[in-house]
């Protein structure tokens, strides 16, 4: 054989054993890819099962739906026509001789993993027969959503006083225009005042959520990373835009939530009152999520300007940790509910809350009898 065929077969063995290993490369990158994709993939959220898309506030609860076993056996999810988790309608005026708290916040207000009796409001209403508590929860919410969704709705129905309920997740919920792959409205301050942003909200990660939860999988496979690379950044959905990068301009625009919703009760002669109920920590579920920080000065700075807060993290905190524990729903019971409250946490939150506000004087002092006291 020739020098020069034997430089040939060289060159074709070369390419050969370079096209063998860019298949292989290929078909490992891939295989890897499927297999992280398996053990990380996100199915979707158990509050997609109740709730349709809304342009202004990304996702709202189905009216007149009855789920009888969504929780498990017997433990149902009732939303009335008005959008609360009832079981009843409430009329416009308060009925003589009760007092009416609507309960605002998110999947922990709503009573995710619990049946419709054992949500904290059905709870309050039991600790005190003399309140009525429409359920104005909804799960993945944010303290915007709940605040757009309350000025939207909840002056259908009169009420002395709004109790928004809020954990530490519901703030750093505000910084972003996504909840879990789900598109949501965003509030920025803008010389002082509150304007939304991302509105209409995208419909398109409503409607494949599947897909959209599932996009940073995508990050795993070789061509993405060279995308990404090539182009010097992380390539983003679309939908995922305007997000408040800075603590300082998430604290103020929880500040202006809060003054917002307290000057709309007292224009009606009511009153609001911020809750901090404690819920357990992604980090470590052995213990209690803490506040961001500015969350806590949010919430500290509207206190001091007259604004009722109760925080219920010291009730938490006094009892034993194996206790507290079985105040929270163990992923081993259910693995989409995990981590919200038991009908226990769900039963303490109540009793706490009718004592506060008959300590505040926000209903009347027969209203909840002793087990309010």
């Amino acid at each position: 054989m020739s020098a020069s065929s034997r430089r040939q077969s060289l060159l074709v063995g070369l390419v050969i054993s370079a096209v063998a290993l860019l298949v292989l490369e290929g078909g490992a990158s891939v295989l890897v890819f499927a297999l992280k994709a398996r053990m990380e993939i996100q199915h979707e959220l158990i509050e997609r099962a109740h709730s349709s898309y809304d342009p202004e506030l990304g996702w709202v609860n189905n009216r007149s739906l009855r789920m009888p076993d969504l929780y498990g056996p017997g433990r149902a999810l009732t939303i009335n026509a008005q959008g609360f988790r009832n079981e009843r309608e409430f009329p416009r005026e308060v009925p003589a001789g009760k007092a009416r708290v609507v309960a605002l916040g998110d999947s922990f207000t709503l009573g995710v993993g619990v049946g419709d009796a054992d949500s904290w409001p059905a709870n309050l209403e039991r600790d005190c027969p003399g309140v009525e508590s429409p359920n104005m929860g909804q799960g993945g919410y944010g303290i915007d959503q709940s605040y757009l969704w309350y000025m939207r709705d909840g002056d259908a129905i009169d009420h002395q006083v709004l109790v928004f309920a809020v954990i530490a997740d519901d703030f750093e919920r505000i910084r972003s225009t996504d909840f879990s792959g789900y598109g949501k409205p965003i509030l920025r301050l803008v010389s002082g005042e509150i304007v939304k942003g991302n509105v209409p909200v995208p419909r398109v990660s409503y409607e494949i959520p599947h897909l959209v939860r599932n996009l940073h999988l995508l990050s795993g496979l070789r061509t993405v990373e060279l995308l990404q690379l090539l182009a010097g950044r992380e390539v983003r959905p679309v939908w995922k835009r305007n997000e408040i990068e800075g603590e300082e301009e998430a604290g103020q625009v929880a500040e202006q939530i809060f003054s917002r919703l307290a000057r709309a009760r007292r224009e009606h002669g009511g009153a609001l009152v911020l809750v901090v109920l404690p819920n357990l920590s992604s980090a470590d579920p052995t213990q209690l999520a803490p506040l961001p920080g500015f969350a806590r000065a949010a919430l500290e700075h509207s206190a001091a300007r007259g604004i009722a807060l109760v925080d219920l993290t010291p009730d938490f905190l006094r009892i034993s940790e194996p206790e507290r524990h079985a105040l929270f729903i163990a992923r081993s019971e259910s693995a989409e509910a995990a981590g919200h409250f038991s009908a226990a946490g769900n039963a303490l939150v109540a009793h706490a809350v009718a004592k506060r506000l008959g300590e505040l004087g926000l209903v009347p002092p027969d209203a909840c009898g002793e087990s309010g006291q």
